[in-house]
């Protein structure tokens, strides 16, 4: 499943609230994780700042981790079920709760009726936080009934707001975050403007994350979300909502090794191998080369039949041009 959209308006629709810096303007290069996990490992930045002001899109690092008109990063968590477990949103730095909105239902967003329905409410549940000289942080698509803070609240950097959620226009649960100054958004990987395009050749990276944070956050190349055996096929639709499938065991129907994947790029073969047992080949698969950039994306080998106990040894590679940009292996024993 490709998971795209057109240009959405970010702004939160709550009426016109004078917000006036009250603290005492945060250090621009200290913003701190949006929301807390560990990225790579149970967050994972699903898109970027679009960088380009024409029909183009690019990432900050001159890739294709973004859409039209985007002008934040997505960071997104697994699925539904892990809404419901609950994942805080953090505060980025030290600051005063401005505008907000909760209420709006969690629910992703997979048809146009679903888009047109949250009409002029794509942020879903959100706050913003005025950091002091001019700067803001936006956060959007939090869990419905989860904000934990009201205007004027003075907030510390890492202090719980809320829940990363998938209301207003989301397709998949995350925070979307967007940094403006004096009214103007930036790209925190960067410190560009958003029309500033990304990085050329050369140039050094200003972000306005410590350095810490924006090094875990990476630069938009394909991602792992999830992988393992499962006793079906499996499908993103699935996945985005429950979670990883439950692992084969010796009474499955079948046995498939599967992989779950994110900002995959044209041209890209995803490639899927089981060693059984025995150490022969239980099944393989390689993709054709991908059509189009794939946003999110799942993919599976295997074969029908109750598997037999033992060790197997699952391979699943991101190659471009046949050769891995993304590779992992690991033993799994069915019992």
């Amino acid at each position: 499943m490709v998971v795209t959209s057109p240009a959405m308006i970010r702004n939160l629709a709550f009426g016109i609230i004078a917000v006036f810096a009250l603290s005492a303007p945060s250090d621009a290069q200290d913003l701190g994780m949006p929301a807390q996990c560990m990225p790579g490992k149970d967050c994972f930045v699903q898109q970027f700042a679009d960088m380009d002001p024409g029909p183009a899109v690019i990432d900050p690092f001159c890739g294709s981790a973004s859409y039209e008109g985007h002008d934040g990063i997505d960071l997104r968590i697994l699925s539904m079920a892990d809404v419901e477990r609950g994942v805080p949103v953090i505060a980025m730095a030290d600051g005063t709760v401005g505008n907000l909105r909760d209420g709006e239902p969690d629910h992703l967003m997979l048809t146009a009726a679903d888009q047109q329905a949250v009409g002029d409410k794509e942020c879903g549940n959100g706050v913003i936080i005025d950091q002091g000289g001019g700067l803001e942080v936006q956060y959007c698509h939090m869990r419905q009934g989860s904000i934990a803070v009201k205007t004027g609240d003075k907030v510390k950097r890492g202090q719980p707001i809320g829940y990363v959620g998938a209301s207003g226009a989301a397709a998949f649960p995350h925070v979307h975050i967007t940094v403006r100054r004096d009214g103007a958004a930036l790209d925190p990987m960067t410190g560009h403007a958003l029309s500033g395009g990304c990085l050329k050749e050369g140039e050094q990276a200003k972000p306005l994350f410590a350095p810490d944070v924006a090094a875990s956050l990476g630069k938009g190349g394909p991602q792992l979300l999830g992988f393992g055996l499962a006793g079906s096929p499996v499908d993103y639709d699935a996945l985005v909502v429950s979670g990883a499938p439950p692992a084969a065991t010796a009474a499955s129907a079948n046995l498939v090794g599967w992989g779950w994947f994110i900002n995959l790029r044209k041209g890209d073969r995803i490639y899927i191998s089981l060693i059984g047992p025995d150490g022969n080949v239980f099944a393989e698969s390689m993709s054709e080369e991908l059509d189009r950039n794939k946003a999110a994306y799942s993919s599976f080998a295997g074969k029908r039949g109750t598997p037999k106990p033992g060790r197997y040894e699952l391979t699943i590679k991101v190659l471009e041009n046949m050769r891995p940009v993304l590779s992992q292996t690991t033993d799994i024993t069915i019992e």
